[in-house]
């Protein structure tokens, strides 16, 4: 039985009510001296704990409430639930299987043990009994939505996590897991014009502004989602979801002024909010403090975002030289990947399945089957710029912004949107001169709505991945010229690794360190082929001479592109300030002066690539590197 609670314990309440948990926990802290023991008061300390994300320290405390009341069924659930958030999940699933605990809490429990296992399949099943009994339990029916997100059914789970969302709509977590399912679902934009249209509707409303930030960022938007975050701000000053995106915008942005500025607003609004050590940790990483650093990153609660932290962790480990430490961490983050394992396997084979088609169709009879073209050399034509993933082209793009006769478009979707206007492969060979007129003007409309300024400059396509699509490349623009960025396969292959990629397509494969080499293995076999069957323009660039002395380097790339020299060439971090956001996992390192750090990283990794090396090292010694 909870006994009455003392005057300080009463002011404690009443701390903890109006949000302020400090001062909430110093005096229950001082009640509990006064009466050791106290059921109530033990309960009440770790719940503040619980709440200040504080897990390690509430621990002990709900341990202690179980022993003094072991029949009351609320210190069993609420320690089960710090243990889940510590990841000590063998003992949570034990106290859950007591016969004292009934009713739908020890279900929404195990579901989040299934979901911190990696089993969202399992979690489903039980989110999905759960409003089946509770129809208005909108937490459960968020979390059926995340799982059916991460087992890759989006357009289901936005169902559920709309039916969570009109119940309670102020769940940023919900909100943003929402606009996510939107643009997997393919319905980006249709989520995007509902949100207008709410904001419309709800002028004042600031919360709106920050899911249509997300949705413009995950578009690949970032400057609108900035708009969108700037117009939340003006309707409330110090609104926590805002503060916490735009943060993290000006962060990837470059601008860590204004990044320190947004964290120091955060901690006068909430200094407890979960988000804010992690984001405290990366600002320290992005001023060099490594050692500070690391410290708060490993004290942020794995709980909050349990990828970015690993990942965090294993950037510092990695500059401070703590190569073990690095690795552990790095596979821990690509474990974190937001959807289910099987869902993920699938989608990489998908990928490989695709790759191995195209393999076995480029050949040199397949080549000659094509239907004669009359495309003029006269024509305007773009450069393409490719390279494996991490090989060096977001550093040579920057560079190559430095010239006033040159733009360059990161990632954007012309040669995607070709593709999929052919329907298939196989048709390239039988295209017209008609078709093939009809889909270079889809193209280049396409490319002006990224860059309706282009008028008389060099457009260059920086698209990693359209290495493998050569063929298409050559097909509709012949004399188009390629620039190819090469770099050490073992480092290329650890750097995609390390580096958190969204779970889809090719991407999905750099979650493990095998499917990165053998992704990379049949890649470039492809690329090679297409080097022998077509007569494709090919400039290569080789990273390690790039960052250790760029200018002849880029004297040669720019005689290959006719372009006159011009010493701007060579001041990629002026560039990169003056580009803004920079839409690739390199936004950081760009602003940097040229380093040469990251050659021969893959060395200190040594160990753990081991299994790796048979596939690679064919590669290195074919292009003259040391294994």
């Amino acid at each position: 039985m909870v006994s009455p609670l003392p005057d300080l314990a009463q002011q404690a309440l009443e701390h903890a009510r109006r949000g302020d948990f400090h001062h909430a926990l110093a005096l229950a802290q001082r009640a509990l001296a006064q009466r050791a023991g106290d059921f109530g008061l033990t309960l009440f300390i770790g719940l503040l704990h619980s709440r200040r994300m504080e897990l390690d320290k509430a621990l002990p405390h709900f341990r202690a409430a179980m022993r003094l009341a072991p029949s009351d069924p609320i210190p069993r659930l609420e320690l089960t639930r710090v243990l889940i958030g510590l990841n000590q999940l063998d003992e949570a699933e034990e106290l859950l299987r007591s016969k004292q605990l009934v009713g739908l809490e020890p279900k929404r429990l195990s579901a989040l043990i299934a979901v911190r296992r990696g089993q969202p399949q399992t979690a489903e099943r039980l989110y999905q009994d759960i409003v089946h009994e509770d129809s208005r339990d909108f937490e459960s029916w968020g979390n059926l939505g995340v799982c059916r997100l991460a087992n890759g059914n989006p357009k289901s789970a936005i169902e559920a996590l709309t039916k969570s969302l009109q119940m309670r709509r102020d769940q940023q977590r919900f909100r943003e897991k929402w606009a996510e399912a939107e643009v997997a679902a393919g319905e980006g934009e249709e989520g995007l014009k509902l949100c207008h249209a709410f904001a419309a509707e709800n002028p004042n409303d600031a919360l709106v502004r920050v899911t249509i930030a997300r949705l413009e960022d995950l578009l690949g938007r970032p400057e609108r989602a900035l708009d969108a975050l700037e117009a939340a701000l003006r309707l409330d000053p110090v609104h926590p979801p805002t503060l916490v995106a735009l943060a993290k915008l000006h962060e990837r942005q470059n601008r860590i002024p204004e990044f320190a500025d947004a964290l120091a607003r955060l901690e006068a609004i909430d200094p407890d909010l979960v988000e804010l050590p992690l984001l405290q940790a990366r600002l320290a990483y992005r001023q060099g403090d490594l050692p500070r650093a690391l410290e708060l990153a490993r004290a942020s609660p794995e709980v909050s975002d349990p990828g970015s932290r690993a990942q965090l962790i294993g950037q510092i480990s990695d500059r401070m030289g703590d190569a073990a430490t690095a690795f552990a961490a790095f596979v821990e983050m690509n474990q974190d990947l937001g959807v289910a394992a099987n869902v993920a396997t699938a989608r990489g084979a998908a990928y490989r399945q695709m790759l191995a088609k195209r393999v076995r169709l480029a050949t040199r009879r397949w080549v000659r089957s094509w239907r004669r073209s009359s495309y003029r050399t006269d024509q305007p034509q773009p450069v393409f710029l490719v390279g494996f993933p991490r090989s060096g082209t977001t550093l040579l793009d920057t560079l190559l912004m430095g010239h006033p006769d040159v733009c360059v478009t990161e990632e954007k979707p012309m040669l995607d949107s070709v593709a999929r206007s052919i329907g298939g492969y196989e048709r390239l060979a039988d295209l017209d001169d008609v078709e093939l007129d009809t889909l270079r003007s889809l193209y280049f409309a396409k490319a002006a709505e990224q860059v309706p300024d282009l008028g008389g400059r060099i457009l260059v396509d920086k698209q990693p991945f359209a290495m493998v699509e050569a063929p298409l490349i050559h097909r509709l623009f012949p004399s188009a010229k390629i620039l190819f960025v090469q770099r050490h396969p073992c480092d290329v292959v650890l750097s995609c690794f390390v580096t958190r990629f969204e779970p889809n397509g090719a991407l999905v494969n750099f979650a493990t360190l095998k499917n990165s080499a053998i992704l990379y293995d049949e890649m470039m076999r492809f690329w090679a082929q297409c080097r022998q069957i077509l007569p494709m323009i090919v400039h290569l660039v080789r990273y390690e001479r790039l960052v250790e002395d760029a200018e002849p380097e880029m004297r040669a790339l720019a005689a290959f592109l006719g372009l006159t020299w011009t010493d701007s060439f060579l001041d990629n971090r002026a560039t990169a300030r003056e580009r803004g956001f920079i839409n690739t996992p390199s936004y950081a390192q760009v602003v940097e002066p040229l380093y040469d750090r990251s050659i021969g990283r893959w060395e200190k990794y040594r160990k753990q690539m081991r299994p790796v090396l048979p596939i690679l090292t064919p590669w290195a010694e074919r292009m003259g590197y040391e294994i």
